[in-house]
């Protein structure tokens, strides 16, 4: 028998407000742990808070899985700096209070109909029968906000690896939305060159093209992508060894090493990838666990997009988030989207939906209109693209 032991413990600080009041301010602590164990090539997985009873449960999962490994990974983890801060060993319920003072005396003319503040600390180790014996330490904050003023609203968010938010900067952004929209107006249905804003990208990008670009998918032809299949005038890359980048890490959640993978230059080189699919992929160190409870899977980290042509932003509708981005079709690439905090010839925009497929869209890019910024997994710029339908 081939054995896995995977434990984190996370300790959270968080503040929620509501219709511009402190509602709650709270810190918790939990540890928890899931085990996989390999018997005659099957795999059993099991999670809790008892590493011996989660052992037993997963032995017992494995005499009737149908989920199959030859072994586990032990490979030296990648240097990787910027993921942890150690003030947050400091960090006390007043620091929160100081932010929300930040916030509140920076939303002026709108109101803040709901924020958010959080500072996690996530310790994760991993030990195997293979010979590994991991651990790190990580850090992660998370501020986001939605304000109304009259008919209208804006949402913004930020995140760091550091304790320090760009909370003033943020509300005032989300209410500078709020504020255009309420004054928003209809545009007439037809075919429109199209900025996406980095949020925008990534809603769009992360429910219709990354699964495509997982090697699980395309070994269970789940995916509309192959090796050689041309994309677009771009560079997609997937690298969890940036420094203090959102998704990076040293190991992946199975132990592999981190490593940085052209996935795309225009055309398709490589998909990304956990342990078990790596044999199909050429590729790992992207097996990432939604949560403990869930075995580890092919995921991205932090993903870059790379555009060499530059466009402006002129007659064109600057989209900076969608509404409903998770009902995009996953295998196909569908969408149909409602566009949220757009505007067209400086004037904000309401009702407009766009329609399409991400492999159409991307052979329409036209380039990019700012500097790259990263929104969760996605590190991108500004995009545009041509002729896009628009109801």
């Amino acid at each position: 028998m081939e054995w896995e032991i995977y434990e984190e413990k996370v300790k959270v600080f968080s503040a929620e407000i509501s219709a511009g009041k402190l509602k709650l301010l709270q810190s918790t602590k939990s540890s928890s742990c899931a085990v996989r164990v390999i018997i005659d090539g099957k795999v059993g997985f099991s999670s809790g808070e008892n590493v011996k009873k989660a052992m037993e449960n997963a032995k017992k999962v494995a005499r009737i899985s149908e989920d199959r490994l030859d072994s586990f990974p032990n490979e030296k983890p990648a240097s990787v700096s910027g993921i942890y801060d150690k003030s947050f060993e400091n960090l006390t319920p007043d620091f929160l209070k100081e932010e929300y003072e930040i916030l509140t005396s920076s939303v002026e003319r709108a109101k803040i109909a709901n924020a958010f503040i959080s500072h996690a600390v996530l310790e994760t180790s991993i030990r195997n029968s293979a010979g590994a014996d991991l651990s790190e330490k990580g850090t992660y904050s998370f501020f986001s906000i939605e304000t109304v003023f009259e008919k209208g609203s804006g949402f913004a968010q930020c995140e760091s690896r550091s304790k320090k938010l760009e909370i003033a900067e943020t509300a005032s952004y989300a209410e500078k939305l709020a504020i255009d929209s309420s004054k928003a107006v209809k545009i007439e249905s037809g075919h429109y060159d199209v900025v996406l804003k980095p949020y925008a990208v990534n809603q769009l990008f992360s429910n219709t093209l990354y699964p495509s670009l997982s090697a699980e998918n395309v070994y269970k032809g789940r995916s509309a992508l192959k090796k050689g299949s041309f994309i677009g005038e771009l560079r997609i890359i997937d690298d969890p060894t940036i420094q203090g980048g959102l998704g990076s890490y040293s190991f992946d959640d199975e132990g592999a090493r981190a490593s940085r993978k052209t996935l795309v230059d225009r055309e398709v080189l490589c998909f990304y990838s956990d342990w078990k699919y790596s044999k199909y992929s050429g590729t790992s160190g992207n097996g990432l666990r939604a949560s403990v409870d869930t075995p580890p899977a092919p995921a991205p980290s932090n993903v870059i997009i790379e555009i060499d042509k530059k466009a402006e932003l002129e007659k064109a509708l600057v989209v900076h988030s969608f509404m409903g981005s998770h009902t995009a079709n996953p295998l196909s690439g569908d969408f149909s989207l409602e566009c949220m905090n757009a505007e067209f010839d400086d004037r904000a925009v309401k009702g407009a939906m766009i329609y399409g497929n991400i492999f159409d869209l991307l052979k329409r890019i036209n380039g990019i209109c700012s500097e790259p910024v990263q929104v969760e997994k996605t590190i991108t710029p500004s995009i545009r693209f041509r002729e896009i339908i628009v109801v």
